[in-house]
């Protein structure tokens, strides 16, 4: 038999993990205003649209993911007992860094992979410019819940 700790340690990562996925998929909803893109995600990789939208939002919240520790480790974000002191600006500089990263990355990629296939351009600037405001509404997204997220573990730290 499973200890219940156990079980409730497993129960409260996944919930974390659902909870970071569900802010991901949040941020990434204003992409799919701009025709172009959603046009795209509709018929690539699947022809399925929900799985493509959670494809995107898995890669997106890894690649977060991945961005977040990296940052705790290589900038040192996180206190530590040697260190005590939380660099939140540190924090916020990889939430706003990495959406920026994937949105001029993305554009580079696809239009040299449009351009080296001799394929027509569908990353027009309109489209461009549109999934930088998406870029922007993800960022705030994202630090909205890293506020709320704050404030909540203050809250759970109070002793009672």
């Amino acid at each position: 038999m499973i200890p219940y700790s156990s079980v409730g340690e497993f129960a409260t990562t996944l919930l974390q993990y659902l909870a970071v996925l569900g802010v991901v998929a949040l941020g990434c909803l204003p992409s799919l205003t701009v025709s172009d893109f959603r046009a795209r995600l509709d018929s690539w990789p699947t022809d399925r649209f929900p799985v493509n939208y959670l494809l995107l939002v898995g890669v997106i919240a890894l690649g977060q993911g991945v961005a977040i520790v990296a940052g705790w480790q290589v900038l040192h974000v996180g206190s530590t007992q040697s260190d005590p002191q939380f660099r939140e600006f540190r924090l916020v500089a990889v939430l706003i860094a990495y959406p920026i990263a994937v949105w001029g990355l993305g554009t580079i990629g696809v239009r040299l992979y449009c351009w080296q296939r001799s394929m027509e351009q569908w990353l027009t600037l309109r489209t461009i410019a549109g999934l930088g405001v998406a870029a922007g509404m993800y960022i705030v997204t994202l630090i909205g819940a890293a506020i709320v997220l704050f404030i909540a573990a203050l809250f759970f730290a109070l002793p009672t």
